[in-house]
């Protein structure tokens, strides 16, 4: 389940919108019935956590705020979330919100995507 996970990342940092919905459609993110609206949030904030690994330079974790801008659409995910996310999920999401406030909190400014692709280089093996 992590290596599919792990795909939707990279095919984040890379996708339209439709590719992130086929995919969390196939991982059990979405049932296929959601509203536009629904969908738009939850591409959005596929992206934003996607945003440290797209690029090869630093990321600015406060500059970007990327966990303000997730929260911002915690309320469209309440009143429009028809399927719960797979139980799996959990863990890892708590860790990457973690590791997230963790990076503002730090004012961590480093380049993220040269690590995610050498772990994902190396767990792919």
């Amino acid at each position: 389940w992590y290596q599919r996970r792990v795909r939707e990342a990279v095919v984040s940092t890379q996708s339209t919108g439709e590719t992130i919905i086929a995919a969390s459609k196939e991982m059990g993110f979405l049932s296929g019935y959601e509203s536009e609206l629904m969908l738009d949030a939850h591409c959005e904030a596929i992206k934003v956590v996607g945003e440290p690994f797209a690029v090869d330079e630093p990321y600015d974790f406060v500059e970007r705020a990327a966990y303000k801008r997730v929260a911002e659409l915690l309320e469209v995910f309440a009143k429009h979330r028809i399927t719960a996310p797979p139980e799996e999920s959990y863990a890892l999401n708590r860790k990457l919100s973690g590791a997230f406030l963790l990076c503002n909190k730090l004012n961590a400014v480093f380049p993220c995507k040269p690590l995610f692709d050498r772990v994902y280089e190396h767990k792919s093996k």
